[in-house]
């Protein structure tokens, strides 16, 4: 078990979280109704849940790669109130928030529709657009950036990592595994440059959006809210459509190549189009979407540093599945 996860098991940080969310509910003047509850411990956060006279509030704490996450939601939510869960309170240094219950999720929506995912590109579209031109404030907030045009050099220091890690640890991977690799990737470094010279401009990339990290609005005209930005990056936008495609497929049963994934991120791509028209931009899906191969692969690294090696053992996929699969076409069968 990772330190954090140890720390977050004793009654003691139970103690120091419990005084901190007391202290924000006295500042609302909230009123609790029942003890928090640790309804989750795990590598990347832990969870607790506040009864309250004004409804369940959420109380989050981040593992030490993701602490940013707290300012980066309370900062973007500020930028982008409508679409983005806006915490009631952080505590940056500790990697705290506590949120309000916005509801159900889209996965209370049956999965076989594929016009909701259509929705919920389409509304997180409009996020990336206000926020695309906000980079600094996002910056001092935390957000780490992860620029198309870096990514060469980033992918060849990686594979000197991993290759030079001792044979026996989790994230090693084999000289041999790392040359026949490396002999692969010329065409993908020259997708990243040819997304780097691209018209459409980097922004929030969410890394991770899927319909649980997406609420059910309240009204039908409403746009819908995102929330978890724990693994987000200034980096291509295009680069989010990775996970809604990997998810679409599983839960469809299918392939990319489907003709309702292809209208899904059509529709995406039709909300873009000061940059080009929709068969324009088809052209930097497949490179951007390889390149956020680099973005779960760094969100991985972040995480696991720290980790214990039971933790490494479990989760080293995490960041190697993303580095083998950079030189594997997505939208082709």
């Amino acid at each position: 078990m990772a330190e954090w996860n140890e720390e977050w098991a004793t009654g003691q940080w139970r103690r120091q979280a419990g005084e901190w969310i007391a202290m924000v509910l006295e500042t609302y003047r909230i009123e609790p109704t029942g003890p928090a509850e640790q309804r989750f411990n795990g590598l990347f956060s832990t969870q607790l849940t506040v009864p309250t006279d004004h409804g369940q509030l959420f109380f989050k704490a981040n593992n030490p790669g993701q602490l940013a996450e707290v300012s980066v939601t309370a900062t973007a939510a500020n930028l982008c109130p409508e679409q983005l869960v806006m915490p009631l309170a952080i505590e940056p240094q500790r990697g705290w928030m506590i949120t309000p219950d916005f509801g159900e999720t889209l996965l209370a929506v049956p999965s076989t529709d594929h016009q909701i995912w259509a929705r919920m590109l389409r509304d997180f579209a409009a996020v990336q657009q206000h926020l695309s031109g906000f980079g600094d404030t996002l910056f001092d907030a935390g957000l780490l950036h992860l620029d198309p045009s870096w990514l060469p050099d980033y992918i060849d220091e990686q594979l000197v990592l991993h290759a030079s890690m001792p044979a026996t640890h989790p994230l090693h991977l084999p000289a041999r595994d790392a040359e026949e690799l490396d002999a692969q990737l010329a065409e993908v470094k020259g997708m990243c440059e040819f997304l780097a010279a691209g018209p459409v401009p980097l922004t929030l990339e969410h890394n991770d959006l899927h319909r649980g990290n997406t609420f059910l609005p309240t009204a039908p005209d409403e746009p819908l809210r995102f929330m978890d930005l724990g693994d987000a990056y200034w980096a291509h936008p295009f680069s989010s459509l990775g996970t809604p495609i990997r998810v679409m497929c599983d839960e469809l049963c299918t392939r990319p190549t489907d003709p309702r994934i292809r209208q899904v991120v059509s529709e995406y791509l039709a909300q873009w189009a000061d940059y080009g028209t929709v068969d324009e931009l088809w052209e930097y899906v497949e490179p951007a979407l390889r390149a956020g191969k680099m973005q779960q692969h760094a969100m991985a690294m972040r995480v696991l540093t720290g980790a214990s090696e039971e933790e490494l053992l479990e989760h080293a996929d995490l960041a190697l599945r993303p580095l083998s699969e950079l030189a594997q076409p997505i939208l082709t069968d």
